[in-house]
């Protein structure tokens, strides 16, 4: 069963449900989305609770965290909202990894414990976040103890602007985590685990970054390189991660960072889902994989015979995103013709609704320029907002 929510669900997303004749969760997005009539396999609340609950091995994937509140609220009790919880609460998910990852700092704190901790009792550098978030609001890199006044003081606004896109159970501002600032390549992993609660990995992407302070999903890219290099050490670390709650038929991105000793350390994951904004339908253009099907019908993909015929062409996503000090109301237009011509081999261009959501655009492309990737990077969407 596929539950699709706001904020997005991309035509590729779409033509393959209706292609496949996938069921669909029937909800108030898709009643009040412009589809067409009889185009979905819909079914009601409670059939969809009757097909989680009876079938030996259900499978349930969304577009959008939004979807966690009808998981949550229709089945309270079973083993997908457990994953969903463990996963989604980044505290929870700490206190689970400490068994893999003894050593590691972190504390959870409300935003009044945030406000009065006195600084010289963080252990420097560290990263601040929403226990539950999405994207990157209020995510902060703190170094030093003038920092950490500086960025508690950003928080509450970046939490409020958040809280009115999102559900609490996507975006929360209850609880914080600050953890060790691990240093190191960042990475992000699109898996599933298949109903033996073996991990399939469908794709890998490499987030690279401007600076030390740059924590923005500006660009993710893939090449042949990277999955050679990292996917047996990735699937090690997905079915150790696995292991510690026994998962099983449940889709997942997982974002680590490689430090300089070749060490893995998971940062998060995010459930029931692949990359957000349906920009896991880069496998199409990297790879010639549909990652909802081979999900769905527990494919493999061949990666053997994917890698051995791959480019070296490197892919990728990338988001244009609305600067978080700008208001919303008073942009009027963004100049994208502009924008775009920063880069040089654009697969698709999908326009997002500026005055609803926090990004501009999505852009699909390739290139084999290391420059233009460090370009895309040093872009500044205020520069072209009108």
């Amino acid at each position: 069963m596929f539950i699709l929510e706001k904020p997005y669900a991309s035509e590729f997303l779409i033509d393959s449900i209706v292609q496949n004749d996938w069921p669909v969760l029937s909800n108030e997005t898709v009643k009040n989305a412009d589809f067409e009539e009889g185009a979905f396999d819909l079914i009601s609340s409670d059939v969809a609770k009757n097909y989680y609950l009876t079938q030996e091995y259900p499978l349930i994937y969304s577009n959008s965290e939004n979807a966690i509140t009808w998981v949550l609220d229709n089945l309270p009790d079973s083993n997908l909202s457990g994953y969903i919880k463990l996963f989604k609460d980044k505290a929870l998910f700490r206190e689970m990894l400490a068994e893999l990852f003894p050593d590691f700092y972190y504390e959870s704190m409300d935003i009044e414990e945030l406000k009065n901790k006195p600084a010289n009792d963080i252990k420097f550098p560290v990263v601040v976040k929403p226990a539950v978030g999405f994207l990157s609001f209020g995510v902060h890199t703190i170094n030093n103890e003038k920092e950490w006044s500086d960025a508690v003081s950003k928080l509450e606004k970046e939490m409020k602007q958040a809280s009115m896109m999102y559900p609490k159970h996507v975006v929360d501002s209850s609880k914080f985590v600050v953890e060790e600032l691990v240093e190191g390549e960042e990475f992000a992993i699109d898996a599933y685990y298949d109903r033996n609660g073996d991990p399939v990995i469908l794709n890998i992407f490499q987030h690279p970054f401007l600076n030390a302070k740059d924590v923005r999903d500006r660009i993710y890219l893939m090449s042949t390189g990277i999955m050679i290099k990292y996917m047996a050490r990735f699937a090690i670390l997905l079915r150790d991660i696995g292991n510690l709650r026994d998962i099983k038929n449940f889709p997942v991105h997982l974002e680590v960072r490689v430090k300089s000793d070749g060490s893995i350390i998971p940062i998060e994951v995010n459930p029931m889902r692949f990359a957000g904004w349906c920009t896991t339908d880069a496998a199409k253009y990297a790879w010639g994989i549909n990652v909802y099907d081979c999900f769905y019908n527990q494919k493999r993909p061949d990666w053997n015979n994917i890698l051995a015929n791959a480019g070296k062409e490197v892919f990728y996503f990338s988001m244009a995103e609305v600067p978080s000090d700008v208001d919303r109301k008073n942009i009027q237009g963004f100049e994208y013709e502009r924008f775009l011509a920063n880069y040089s081999n654009i697969l698709e261009l999908r326009r997002i609704n500026f005055k609803e959501n926090p990004l501009f655009a999505i852009i699909f492309g390739s290139t084999s320029s290391k420059d233009e990737v460090i370009k895309i990077l040093s872009l500044k969407t205020k520069d072209y907002i009108i």
